[in-house]
């Protein structure tokens, strides 16, 4: 699992990322719950990775 920055997020207090597996496991701030979801688009995750995302909130509701 590799970690996403997530200095600046409101809504995502960590996010972690396997683009191997397609699996993405983030914690929101507002709930103590991890939510796990697999099967994620490789290439979405690979983007996520490479790119600087202007804000994780909108590409956990797009992608997940």
């Amino acid at each position: 699992m590799y970690p996403i920055s997530t200095y600046g997020s409101t809504a995502i207090e960590t996010m972690t990322v396997n683009p191997f597996t397609g699996s993405v496991k983030v914690r929101f701030v507002n709930t103590p719950d991890i939510q796990y979801r697999f099967l994620t688009s490789r290439r979405a995750i690979l983007s996520l990775m490479i790119k600087d995302t202007d804000s994780l909130g909108q590409w956990v509701n797009c992608h997940l």
